[in-house]
């Protein structure tokens, strides 16, 4: 299943993933893959490199002490560490998110958590007991693939999907 968090009543900032990984504690049991990352700020040298792997609970330590804001990336699950070989997942840009029935980028990832443009929060591939978790957490959150029917002609280079 792919969801689509977007013009949410219940969200403030888009792309602050500390919420769901404190409201929702199986997304911290997964080991991140994470590419094309870009934040507003951040102390933590943990995240000061490209395409790496790291715990969900370091994750979960670092965006809750340092309220971060991903502005794009891609957060690759995986129950435990792989070998990935470029091309390595990526958001900004990449069309294949808003057509179709999206999937996961990197081999053998459980699911994907997309941040887009500090706008939108894409959740591709998740279980449904994820998506039951999301729902409960962000009643108003879409299933992307349905969005993705109703779009006309997506304008990927200005990111204006409405």
């Amino acid at each position: 299943m792919n969801l689509i968090l977007e013009r949410s009543k219940f969200v403030t900032y888009y792309t602050y993933i500390d919420t769901i990984f404190e409201k929702i504690p199986g997304f911290r049991n997964y080991n991140y893959f994470i590419s094309d990352l870009e934040y507003n700020h951040c102390e933590d040298p943990r995240l000061h490199k490209n395409d790496f792997f790291i715990t969900g609970l370091e994750l979960y330590e670092i965006v809750q002490k340092e309220k971060i804001q991903f502005l794009w990336g891609v957060l690759s699950a995986f129950k435990s560490v792989a070998k990935l070989t470029p091309p390595f997942p990526y958001a900004d840009g990449n069309p294949a998110f808003w057509q179709g029935s999206p999937q996961s980028q990197a081999d053998g990832a459980e699911f994907e958590i997309v941040c887009w443009d500090s706008c939108r929060t894409l959740f591709i591939g998740v279980s449904e007991e994820i998506q039951q978790s999301l729902k409960i957490l962000y009643p108003d959150i879409k299933n992307l693939d349905e969005e993705n029917r109703k779009r006309k002609k997506p304008n990927t280079t200005s990111h204006n999907f409405d």
